[in-house]
């Protein structure tokens, strides 16, 4: 099993498989369902090989893993026990939910009851496309029986959608996911096309029944199996257990099938024309402001998990109009501008690993569409990307609603996906090669001139060290193997052991010496490279020429401060010479904010070395100092 161990610390991660209540895979993200939230731990996750990213949204835990997250999935699911597909029960009832304000609800709720159908949809959508190419370079004639027989395997795809949403809300509603596939099936029925398709009234006990298709539709099925998870709960309380096999399904058929006809189809029928008016009216009246808006914010809302609500407006689109000339649009402009942002890093960076990824998650995004790995193994790490992609994809927006491009399937916009801008009638391929090559030239050049913080290479630094330290060893033979470090700071030398805080007093983490400061500035007390910094800036590691690990740490307790007050110079990574100064620090600030400024040196590799003498022999005395003179002595 190649994917073993990161599976199993996934599990501990998000605690345990106790925890985990549900789990599902989209295309490049493992979105859990966890009991109690509070028991994952977001940076355990975070930091296991193969993770980039923990998104919290919508009350799901996702972790984004990229291109091979069915991989993981499949090898998740043998080693934990959890049932995704029963959601008829009331096991779950009891267990802790997290509360969650309306627009998250809704979110979950879109996103769990579309997300599953979005790889068969793009598959028949693909599909349809294949037949159509086909047809156009005559291969293949549409009056074939071979003909027939892929466009009805394809067609299913998209026909029967009501289906498939309604099994999968049934899930995210908790409750029985058959009954919430009768409900897309019975709006299917052959008899109820004939009769819309007959256009004569129709009613039910008297009761008009508005004659609608709803085939290729989502809303309604969303809103039926919502409505039907409250009433076969009451269904079920009311039904005597010798007859619930049967009467339970019964009573609910009963009462949902003719509420769907009568009330909720039409009323979900209306929310879907109006989602088709206002996204075909933006079309033809906003398109040049609201594309490039969309299309800088689109990588923002990948980034948080709520982009696959969007998926509900493109499917619609497609469905109804024929094509979307908005949402997959957008997609369009933002994923080739994440593109383009990570090969402009890839090709600017010296970071060897980070170069390696960058132009890999580079080519998963332009072939096909998915921009996780670009997102956030790159741009969003190095945060300046994201400006760049933003601004390119602004201007692709730009581009595209000036040539009025249309998608005519919903799949994920990319080079391997050039044919969803293909119709019977109309044909975008240019204009879509037109809108890739504006966000690719725009966001590489925006991306190249706002540039980035290159992470420094670990290798190199290991080089670099190495060769430091073997010329220091041999500085040391020279001077009979003693080396003095100079004091850090200006303002008075006291012994170690007089700073309240056992955990530096008592010396377990090592010797050292303390400065009580009368000046806010820390300099460096040897030769040495930066090997830790830390985000409150309170304190800094080094690693000197002559192979000491040493921690300068201002204050006592100043972590809490968060940063304020504190500045640092360098950064991790950093070469630097004695004497540089390396840290500001605001002494009345931390005196006001109830601290001790005390700055402690400490030697955390003392056993190393035969001797660490501080320079202050009686530890009852205490001494004025300058930063440079030498406070002890290494041997």
């Amino acid at each position: 099993m190649k994917y073993k161990k990161m599976c199993e610390q996934i599990i501990k991660a998000v605690g345990g498989e106790s925890n985990i209540q549900s789990v599902v895979h989209c295309s490049t993200r493992l979105r859990f369902v966890l009991k109690d939230e509070s028991k994952a731990n977001d940076k355990e996750a975070e930091n296991i090989n193969g993770v980039l990213q923990v998104v919290k949204k919508a009350g799901q835990y996702q972790l984004v893993i990229g291109n091979t997250v069915e991989d993981v999935y499949d090898e998740l699911m043998q080693l934990i026990h959890v049932d995704n597909s029963d959601s008829s029960s009331n096991d779950n009832d009891n267990q802790p939910k997290k509360k969650q304000n309306l627009f998250d609800t809704i979110i979950s709720v879109i996103t769990g009851s579309i997300a599953p159908a979005i790889p068969l949809l793009a598959g028949a959508g693909m599909g349809k496309v294949l037949l159509l190419l086909l047809t156009i370079t005559n291969v293949l004639s549409d009056k074939s029986q071979t003909y027939q027989m892929l466009n009805l395997i394809f067609d299913t795809g998209y026909y029967f959608m009501p289906v498939y949403v309604g099994f999968s809300a049934a899930k995210v509603f908790n409750t029985n996911q058959m009954l919430g596939a009768f409900l897309g099936l019975v709006t299917e029925h052959p008899l109820w096309v004939q009769i819309v398709n007959a256009k004569k009234p129709f009613s039910f006990l008297g009761i008009n029944v508005p004659l609608i298709q709803y085939s290729s539709t989502l809303i309604t099925a969303i809103m039926s199996v919502w409505i039907m998870s409250y009433v076969y709960k009451v269904v079920k309380k009311i039904t005597p257990g010798m007859v619930k096999v049967f009467l339970e399904p019964m009573l609910t058929m009963l009462i949902m099938g003719p509420l769907t006809f009568i009330v909720l189809g039409p009323i979900s029928n209306w929310i879907s024309q109006g989602i088709g008016f206002i996204a075909m009216w933006l079309y033809h009246n906003a398109g040049l402001v609201a594309i490039p808006i969309l299309a800088a914010a689109y990588p923002w809302l990948v980034s948080i998990g709520i982009h696959k609500a969007l998926s509900p407006i493109s499917i619609q689109l497609v469905a109804t109009q024929g094509f979307d000339p908005i949402i997959r649009v957008v997609a369009l402009c933002s994923n080739m501008s994440q593109a383009a942002a990570s090969l402009a890093v890839g090709l600017k960076s010296k970071n060897k690993e980070l170069k390696s990824l960058a132009l890999s998650s580079s080519a998963t995004a332009y072939l096909g569409g998915i921009t996780e790995p670009a997102l956030f193994g790159v741009n969003l790490r190095l945060k300046k990307p994201m400006y760049g992609a933003m601004i390119g994809g602004a201007i692709a927006g730009v581009v595209a609603s000036f040539l009025k491009i249309k998608a005519f399937i919903y799949v994920t916009p990319a080079f391997l996906s050039l044919p969803m801008w293909i119709s019977k009638t109309e044909n975008f391929v240019l204009q879509a090669i037109i809108i890739i090559v504006v966000s690719s030239v725009a966001t590489f050049i925006a991306t190249w001139l706002i540039g980035f913080d290159d992470p420094v290479d670990r290798e190199e630094i290991k080089k670099e060290t190495e060769a430091a330290k073997e010329q220091e060893k041999k500085k040391f033979a020279k001077e009979n193997g003693k080396h003095e470090l100079q004091s850090p700071v200006t303002g008075t030398l006291e012994s170690i052991t007089k700073v309240d805080d056992p955990t530096f007093s008592s010396g377990v983490m090592g010797k050292g010496i303390a400065v009580v400061p009368s000046e806010g500035k820390i300099y460096a007390p040897d030769d040495g490279i930066i090997t830790a910094t830390f985000e409150t800036n309170h304190a800094i590691g080094l690693h000197l020429n002559n192979d000491a690990d040493v921690l300068i740490h201002v204050g006592i307790d100043t972590v809490q401060m968060q940063g304020d007050g504190f500045k640092a110079l360098v950064k991790k990574g950093d070469h630097v010479k004695a004497g540089q100064e390396i840290l500001d620090f605001d002494i009345d600030k931390i005196k006001k904010a109830g601290y001790d400024p005390t700055v402690m040196m400490i030697i955390l590799n003392s056993k190393d070395f035969l001797e660490v003498l501080p320079t202050l022999k009686d530890t009852e005395k205490t001494e004025s100092i300058k930063h440079g003179a030498d406070v002890m002595v290494l041997a």
